[in-house]
């Protein structure tokens, strides 16, 4: 199975994929985990990266999908999280053949509370909430034990520019995917468990209806 994750920042995309991975044994290809690792490897295209996220901007589309493509290439199922974000980056991955694209829908308001809560690990990879989603240990990633930091771009006025960009931009492939018929719709300002089921549920009646 080929999966598409979407929605705004702060929808749950990271949490819910690392879930996926576990039950249905998805890789998780994160498009921005692709994207910090070049900027933490200190990269020419990572240093552009880096001005691009600081400023809340989209990457530019020829970064992303060279990154993506290549991380997928040997991969025969996996979750893309949060990617595409343009229609003309799904075009450019219209070879991948993508069987499922879920949009977890989620108001700006609840978006900006959970940024607030927002904890990562060193390398992106596991999200937490102190609210919501807490570490077993304070500060502590479960799975890789490093520190848990607030990222530079979860301020309010970075969270709010990204919400602006995503409803111009990448709103967009709504329409783009319901016209393929791949599209299924989440809300998503529930609790992470609560968001879970209902991905749960389309994921199995899809499979089971194959």
């Amino acid at each position: 199975m080929k999966l598409i994750l979407l929605g705004p920042p702060g929808s749950g995309k990271g949490t819910i994929s690392e879930r996926l991975e576990k039950d249905y044994k998805l890789y998780h290809l994160s498009a921005g985990a692709l994207l910090r690792e070049e900027v933490a490897k200190s990269t020419t295209i990572g240093k552009d990266i880096k001005a691009y996220i600081e400023r809340g901007e989209l990457v530019p589309d020829s970064f992303v999908v060279q990154l993506v493509k290549l991380d997928a290439k040997s991969k025969p199922n996996y979750i893309l999280d949060g990617f595409p974000r343009t229609l003309t980056q799904a075009t450019e991955i219209e070879d991948l053949n993508i069987d499922i694209v879920l949009l977890l829908d989620v108001s700006e308001d609840i978006v900006l509370e959970r940024f607030a809560g927002r904890r990562v690990c060193q390398s992106g990879e596991h999200g937490y909430h102190l609210t919501h989603l807490p570490p077993k240990v304070t500060g502590i990633c479960d799975v890789d034990k490093t520190s848990l930091i607030q990222r530079k771009d979860d301020n309010p006025q970075v969270i709010k520019k990204r919400f602006q960009i995503y409803h111009k931009d990448t709103a967009l492939l709504i329409n783009y995917y319901q016209k393929k018929k791949l599209l299924h719709k989440i809300p998503a300002n529930g609790t992470p468990d609560e968001v879970y089921q209902n991905v749960k549920k389309i994921i199995n009646q899809l499979n089971k209806n194959k």
